[in-house]
């Protein structure tokens, strides 16, 4: 696993997530970058099997990577978050094959992508609100309320 982001200390704050707890190390091998020339080349010379990256990266992005990855042939999954949601962004990056996640809901769903099977691209449509991030207000349905008789 690649995780490629400028902020060093919230990159490990990523890394934590994902390597296991005990002093036996049954993860996948976390590998750290901050820039985009050092994380091109571990890219190339051991292919991760997930690629996680800012879409800032200083005078890069982080889609260039995915693109790269792509253009390679690597057997590489990528994801590439954002710091706001864009839905622009999102259609862009997964146009290249990748996931879009925003970088507050990255650490609630990073564990299920290192440990699942992942699929070629995601397909989740980011412009449809999602239901599920909201509560409900009073927490009754409107038929729950009592009649006026």
């Amino acid at each position: 696993m690649l995780i490629v982001d400028p902020n060093l200390p919230a990159a490990t704050a990523l890394a934590r997530i994902v390597e296991p707890d005990t002093g036996i190390r049954t993860g996948p091998e976390v590998v750290l970058c901050s820039d985009f020339s050092t994380a091109r080349s571990r890219l190339r010379a051991a292919p991760p099997e997930l690629l996680i990256t800012a879409l800032r990266l200083r005078e890069y992005n982080g889609l260039n990577l995915v693109y790269l990855a792509a253009g390679a042939g690597l057997p590489t999954r990528s994801i590439v978050y954002t710091e706001a949601n864009d839905a622009g962004m999102a259609r862009e990056i997964r146009a290249a094959g990748a996931f879009y996640e925003v970088r507050p809901h990255l650490p609630k769903v990073l564990k299920g992508y290192a440990q699942a099977k992942l699929p070629p691209q995601d397909r989740r449509e980011v412009s449809v609100y999602d239901r599920r991030r909201s509560g409900r207000a009073g927490g009754r349905r409107a038929v729950d309320q009592p009649l006026n008789v």
